[in-house]
């Protein structure tokens, strides 16, 4: 494995195979009918507890939505059916039809949290109405032989005035018809009633037959535990007779809710008397039953997704359509004529036949992101955090880098493979925090909060030192840096149909890459003289002013249809609105007393004292953290904590010659890629806008699924580095064609001419001949307009993206 990681070649390909053949099991996998591909006959029939210790129930291929009472209140009163008046849900049968619908009554009432289903209304109907409404929510009706005149009713469809169609029935019987064969007929009597409702159910399907409901749906007869029964259950619930008659209705082709009683069988720790079960339990099979009945009309369609299982995926726009189109034959058309007429005069201007195959790929990828998560052709899983599981894949991580620990070429304090290789292991215990959804961990969160702030540290001390030793201060360099950071975003944004601020981070890193530029661009001179530091003071004091006083232009860009969520964004910025500054100050110290500091005599003294006060600094950071009530309390002291821990790691990852002058290879591999491990995450390994995980192959094989998967993801990211480079690299008119995929953050782009094999410079658009003069005279124009001018570039890029978002 760590072999294909070295070979750029050997990982591609070994990425590429693994997603072809995923894509083949996933077609043969498909099918034409939405409620198999939608996931709403497995939700009804399949799955299994995720997480035993939560019930958390993984229906087979999609993600539930925990529904809430606003929730069920939008899914009943909705108006999905003109025939259908009633906004209520009908509960008829036994006891363990009445523990689900005291399992929904308590979604519409919290007062039943906390109230026994046995107490006081053991054999009677139930009502429960909305809170502060006159309509009804839910009815249950004692019925445990289903044969009762309100049955026929229902069944027949013969609604009127007192009572309505119900938007839900719910029928279970079976138990009694055991316990009592002598008042009942036994299996006999019971299955005359199911052939009875076989025939009602059939009739109610014909056309211009009356329905009996929106959705109708019957209870499995209730899996028992023999060793908790009760000795007069024991004797007549045999479970061999419970399994014949919940055979029979699915060779009846009844709609059976089949997946609760796969919740029941597979968690008899659930029940205390052997036949009733908890009520966290009752409560994950209706949340299950909401899922069927509401996901497909109720939750909306449009992004940000949140929920997988029966839900119909929003139909491509346009803007999708025309990428696609470009992407998939426009390219490659170029390509084509490219090389058949590669002297046509219109192709000089076009860009060359490398980058439109870098442009190829970072289009092709983008679809293949849309795909997969815009689409029903793979499965997603839940994410749910189980502790062992998150600390086995951050310890393989970390073997993984321990494994390739070797010398580096150019030891430096905070040299370039210091750096990446912080990232690639910073990135990639976010991969497994996002991965095991471990957000809601206090203990998990805080600290991975300061990995973020670790990146923001390394964009103030990059961004700082280069400004300071190349003292560059143009356009130039400050746009290949925000292109090279945008453009993953920014394509994302349009082709998912989500918020450029979904991918945070990007956003983040642009306006701290600004701050950082605008700082030292006023008055450069300055940046040579301690006046540096009253300058970086006065930055960090305006900034936090406009942040804290919500002087961010949010209505100005409002009116320019750019609609960002002025609460996330304060919330992102503020958060570490001051580590970025110890990195342009650590620089500086770096910068300018760095020398002076290594030959002060007292100089290993002070490296002891550093690094004995970053070990307290560590042990008080994690004391800290852990004893703040919750993650909320915590978010308002990060920004004053977080530099201790930045800084005690930068100490202590330099505290000795050997740890300065080694570093992991598999980790700087992830660093270099780094940006797109995290932007791309959203929708190539992770899913549904990062609440699923994507799922290539079976999802019950979890673990093989996860190596594979992140085996695409890591290729796929892979060549999305190297093409973004191109892309950005054209958009810059630079002659560079090597494309190289290093973090932005630490490097420039290369922007000098090359010449030809005569010593004479090319001209910007890499052409080998001089094209004829109207052509030369026409590109001269568009350079000198456009390409050679990049406030020009600015303005027509900004006004793209407003004409852009506003159609899209």
């Amino acid at each position: 494995m760590l072999g294909v990681l070295k070979d750029k070649v050997s990982l591609t390909t070994a990425s590429l195979v693994v997603l072809g053949l995923s894509t083949l099991y996933a077609l043969a996998r498909f099918s034409p009918s939405t409620r198999i591909h939608n996931h709403c006959q497995a939700l009804q029939r399949t799955g299994w507890w995720a997480d035993d210790s939560s019930l958390v129930w993984q229906p087979d291929g999609c993600t539930l939505k925990q529904y809430k009472y606003e929730d069920v209140t939008r899914c009943l009163q909705a108006p999905l059916n003109p025939e259908s008046s009633g906004s209520y849900a009908l509960f008829i049968g036994d006891s363990t039809v009445r523990n689900k619908f005291y399992a929904w009554a308590r979604l519409v009432d919290s007062d039943l949290a906390n109230q026994s289903e046995d107490d006081g209304k053991v054999h009677a109907d139930i009502t429960v109405r909305w809170p502060g409404e006159s309509g009804v929510a839910a009815m249950f009706v004692w019925d445990p032989y289903l044969r009762s005149d309100l049955v026929k009713q229902v069944l027949d469809g013969a609604y009127n005035e007192t009572l309505q169609m119900p938007r839900l029935v719910v029928l279970g019987t079976g138990s009694w018809y055991l316990r009592n064969p002598n008042e009942s007929g036994g299996t006999v009597g019971w299955r005359r009633t199911m052939d009875n409702i076989v025939q009602k159910v059939a009739s109610s399907q014909r056309s211009g037959a009356r329905p009996i409901a929106q959705h109708l749906y019957l209870s499995p007869v209730t899996h028992v535990v023999p060793d908790k029964l009760s000795p007069e259950r024991y004797d007549t619930l045999d479970p061999r007779a419970i399994r014949w008659m919940n055979a029979y209705m699915q060779a009846a082709d009844l709609p059976v809710f089949y997946s609760w009683d796969e919740m029941a069988r597979t968690r008899p720790d659930e029940t205390k008397d052997g036949l009733h079960y908890s009520k966290p339990l009752e409560s994950a099979a209706i949340n299950v039953l909401l899922n069927r009945i509401c996901n497909r009309d109720a939750i909306p369609r449009h992004p940000p997704i949140r929920t997988t299982c029966c839900f119909e995926y929003p139909q491509p726009n346009r803007f999708v359509t025309y990428f696609a189109l470009l992407t998939l034959l426009g390219i490659p058309a170029l390509l084509f004529i490219r090389a058949r007429v590669p002297t046509l005069g219109l192709l000089r201007l076009a860009p060359s036949a490398d980058t439109l195959r870098q442009m190829l790929v970072f289009g092709s990828i983008l679809l293949l992101m849309f795909v997969t998560d815009r689409t029903p052709l793979f499965d997603k899983l839940q994410k749910h955090y189980i502790g062992w599981v998150f600390a086995l894949l951050v310890g393989l991580s970390m073997a993984a880098g321990v494994a390739t620990w070797q010398a580096d070429k150019a030891p430096a304090f905070l040299g370039r493979q210091q750096t990446d290789e912080w990232k690639g292991w910073m990135q990639l215990v976010i991969l497994a925090y996002h991965l095991m959804n471990a957000s809601g961990v206090s203990g998990i969160y805080n600290p991975v909060r300061v990995l973020v702030a670790m990146y923001l540290y390394m964009t103030g001390y990059g961004h700082f030192c280069y400004f300071y030793n190349k003292r560059d201060y143009g356009l130039r360099r400050l746009t290949a840096v925000l292109l090279r950071t945008n453009i993953l975003a920014v394509g994302l944004a349009y082709v998912m149909g989500t918020s450029y601020m979904d991918y945070y981070f990007a956003p983040l890193s642009s306006a701290w890459v600004l701050i950082v530029w605008l700082t030292m661009r006023i008055q450069p001179a300055a940046n040579y003289t301690r006046m540096a530091w009253a300058k970086i003071g006065v930055s960090a004091l305006a900034f936090n002013t406009v942040n804290r006083l919500h002087l961010w232009p949010f209505g100005l860009l409002a009116k320019l249809g750019v609609h960002w969520s002025e609460r996330e964004w304060e919330f992102r910025f503020g958060t570490d609105i001051f580590i970025v500054y110890v990195g342009m100050a650590t620089a500086l110290v770096s910068l300018q007393m760095g020398q002076q500091l290594q030959a002060h005599p007292r100089w290993l003294q002070i490296k002891r004292w550093a690094v004995l006060a970053s070990i307290i600094g560590v042990i008080f950071y994690f004391y800290f953290e852990l004893t703040r009530a919750n993650k909320f309390e915590y978010n308002k002291w990060h920004p004053y904590v977080s530099p201790f821990a930045v800084l005690s790691f930068v100490v202590l990852r330099n505290a000795t010659e050997y740890l300065r002058s080694h570093s992991s290879s598999a980790f700087r591999f992830a660093g270099l890629i780094s940006l797109e491990l995290f932007i791309a995450q959203f929708h190539l390994f992770l899913a549904a806008d990062t609440k699923a995980v994507l799922v290539l192959f079976d999802s019950r094989l979890w673990f093989i699924n996860l190596a594979l998967t992140t085996l695409v993801f890591v290729g796929m990211c892979k060549l999305l580095g190297t093409a973004s480079g191109a892309i950005t690299a054209w958009m810059m008119a630079n002659t560079d064609t090597s494309f190289k995929s290093e973090n932005i953050m630490m490097t420039e782009i290369a922007h000098q001419q090359q010449s030809d094999a005569e010593g004479r410079p090319r001209a910007l658009d890499r052409l080998a001949s001089d094209p004829p003069l109207m052509a030369r005279v026409g590109r001269q124009l568009i350079h000198t307009s456009l390409f050679g001018n990049l406030a020009v570039r600015w303005a027509v890029g900004l006004a793209l993206l407003l004409v852009l978002n506003k159609y899209y």
